[in-house]
């Protein structure tokens, strides 16, 4: 049985319509039935496929942080005092209910998670990490990346080089 991680193989017409919506997520099924050559039934089952599949997983707007209210971004390298599965296990759990963290990942290596926080302001994001300090997560160390400007963010997976069936 396959896994949740386990790549898919795609064809030709998944790619195509993997590579439409990447560029353009509010497309209508219709439009995009018509971009990648296929009828309109055809398409939207492979698109409910695909999201059942979790290849999609989901649609989301992408908002301006300067016109939002002037959110800062900072990246944040965080080193846990243990390193037991269930010390992991404990901070994945408690980051998943806090909404400044926009994203984490485990990382391999010198340090043991990366996160994107959002702030409003260098204050804000202080007051926030002493409370992430104090609540017990087991971070022994950790390192502030001020992200000063965007160079590229958001791109699209290359699709390419997919494994097609």
């Amino acid at each position: 049985m396959k896994s949740k991680s386990d790549p898919v193989r795609l064809d030709a017409w998944d790619v195509r319509i993997l590579s439409e919506i990447q560029s353009d997520g509010r497309i209508s099924k219709s439009e995009l039935a018509k971009r990648v050559h296929l009828s309109a039934s055809a398409c939207s089952e492979r698109l409910r496929i695909l999201q059942a599949a979790g290849i999609i997983e989901g649609f989301y707007a992408r908002l301006s942080p300067a016109l939002v209210g002037g959110i800062i971004c900072i990246m944040v390298e965080v080193i846990l005092d243990r390193h037991r599965l269930e010390d992991q296990r404990n901070f994945e759990t408690a980051i998943q209910e806090i909404p400044e963290i926009l994203d984490c990942w485990a990382i391999g290596g010198r340090i043991d998670y990366l996160m994107r926080v959002s702030s409003p302001s260098m204050a804000a994001y202080q007051d926030f990490m002493e409370r992430l300090l104090q609540a017990g997560l087991g971070i022994d160390q950790y390192y502030s990346l001020i992200v000063t400007k965007p160079v590229k963010s958001n791109s699209p997976i290359p699709l390419s080089a997919v494994r097609r069936r």
